[in-house]
């Protein structure tokens, strides 16, 4: 879900990006999916983390963004989820600006498309599934590099 009311503080922050599969499938998958969703974009915004979410059959890759304690602390927290399993660190980077300042946790396809696009008119609504996507360049990078790791290609 794109969110409007996503967006941090500017300045440099901590990424960290990883792979995993998941242990969870089929019709599960569709009720669990949304749950996990659903409480990621509840909870990261009072630690200042955002990111993306691509999902690849039982594959994830996820972007953490945010101050690093809080993001690595979130990351621990992944890899005792008993719903993942081969959780693998791929890519850390301090000091790197924001690319998804306005999700708290988005959802992408792995086809070109963010689950939501963000809203033109931010300020009276937030979301509308009608407006055209408005990603940034740093955005689509980054969810290009994911879309490839998830297939499983090098970065």
């Amino acid at each position: 879900m794109v969110e409007s009311g996503a967006s941090t503080g500017g300045g440099p922050v901590f990424r960290l990006i990883y792979r995993s599969s998941l242990k969870i499938s089929g019709d599960d998958l569709q009720v669990e999916l949304p749950k996990i969703l659903a409480a990621a974009r509840r909870k990261n915004p009072e630690q200042g983390i955002t990111g993306a979410l691509v999902v690849w059959e039982d594959s994830v890759v996820q972007t953490l963004e945010g101050e690093e304690s809080a993001v690595r602390g979130l990351y621990d927290t992944i890899q005792r989820d008993p719903r993942h399993e081969q959780v693998e660190l791929v890519e850390t980077a301090a000091g790197v600006d924001r690319a998804f300042p306005r999700w708290s946790m988005a959802r992408v396809t792995d086809d070109d498309e963010a689950d939501l696009p963000l809203s033109v008119n931010q300020w009276e609504g937030g979301i509308d599934v009608t407006a055209p996507r408005l990603q940034t360049p740093a955005e689509e990078a980054v969810i290009a590099s994911m879309r490839n790791r998830v297939r499983g290609a090098p970065a």
